[in-house]
């Protein structure tokens, strides 16, 4: 079913997977912010997304102005995630990576990996911040009001 009320979404996911977060995209077309929670850390293999999902990125149908990853690592899986929205989402603002920590020399060495230079909206913008890293888990529907809900 498709519903295009919804601009804002938050989503707790077992283990971070592009697959996923596209057909939640297909639900939600007119979807522009997503806050991904990631509960468990299992090592996804490389996204053969250039291929696989070579339909999407042709047509700007990915509306997201706004995503926010928690607890960002900078592993491999996560940067392939990354990477696939800031090559293909032509309206792209915010990417928000809350890590434990981070010096120059991540933040470098992360600005290579992401591809940024390439990226397909030039207003978009990496924004690194640090969170406790004590894991916290959603139980329960929090106040949808909120401008981040990570942040209860």
């Amino acid at each position: 079913m498709v519903v295009r009320t919804v601009k804002t979404l938050a989503v707790q996911l077992r283990v971070l997977s592009l697959d996923t977060v596209i057909q939640l995209m297909t639900c939600f077309p007119c979807l522009e912010k997503l806050y991904i929670q990631i509960a468990e850390r299992v090592p996804k293999p490389n996204y053969l997304w250039r291929r696989k999902h070579r339909d999407l990125t042709r047509c700007p149908n990915i509306h997201l102005k706004t995503i926010v990853l928690d607890s960002y690592r900078g592993i491999k899986s996560e940067v392939n995630f990354v990477t696939f929205f800031v090559l293909n989402a032509r309206v792209l603002e915010l990417v928000k990576l809350r890590v434990c920590s981070y010096n120059k020399e991540f933040l470098a060495e992360q600005h290579m990996k992401l591809q940024l230079d390439e990226r397909a909206s030039k207003a978009a913008r990496i924004h690194f911040t640090t969170r406790n890293c004590v894991r916290y888990f959603l139980d329960h529907v929090r106040d949808l009001d909120l401008v981040d809900p990570f942040l209860v």
